[in-house]
């Protein structure tokens, strides 16, 4: 992570700036998906890139000077690359440890028509729905090591998968597509090259 100091008329900002998939959140990869299925082209589709990732907004990028902002987009080249896998074997959250659920077939009738709507919502994709899906896939485990079951008040923590880094949970999403025989879209293509007009 970088830090970003941006300096507009007579007040200076600084925003954190990631330079790898490690340092991508789950909900910033959301955004960039979204905005990467949307097509924009050139310049403009750099710019809804890097918001989308930097939390920086629109408008202020709009105003950087074109060569800073080239600089800045070459920051980004990491996008180009396939999301790091780092299979951990659970997700830690404050004192909480989420670890995935992954015995499919002992997956209960109400769980599968959780996941099929979900999909549904993110059009077939699971890229749109990652955080939902988490809330499925993502279980504590009990004292005696067993998984606690399911239950629709798992939804609620969605919220506190948004700054999970999308390269420990990324591995569950490409197990799940291999299974679906679903394709795994990059975002290559949708960041313009900083040396491109």
């Amino acid at each position: 992570m970088i830090t970003v100091n941006i300096e507009l008329e007579e007040e200076t900002k600084s925003y954190d700036f990631p330079t790898s998939w490690d340092e991508v959140s789950v909900e910033q990869f959301t955004k960039i998906y979204s905005v990467s299925n949307e097509k924009y082209e050139g310049i403009l589709g750099s710019v809804k890139i890097l918001s989308a990732v930097s939390g920086i907004s629109e408008e202020v990028l709009m105003m950087i000077d074109i060569n800073d902002f080239k600089n800045l987009a070459k920051q980004l080249e990491f996008v180009h690359s396939d999301v790091s896998k780092n299979e951990v074997d659970y997700i830690e959250i404050g004192v909480d440890k989420f670890y995935l659920y992954d015995e499919f077939s002992k997956f209960t009738t109400g769980e599968i028509i959780t996941i099929e709507l979900l999909l549904e919502q993110g059009g077939g994709n699971v890229f749109p729905v990652m955080l939902d899906l988490l809330c499925v896939f993502l279980r504590k485990k009990k004292e005696d090591g067993s998984f606690e079951k399911y239950n629709t008040n798992f939804m609620e923590r969605k919220e506190i998968f948004k700054n999970v880094p999308v390269s420990q949970i990324f591995h569950i999403f490409a197990f799940f597509l291999d299974i679906n025989n679903l394709s795994n879209r990059n975002i290559e293509g949708y960041l313009v090259e900083p040396n491109q007009k």
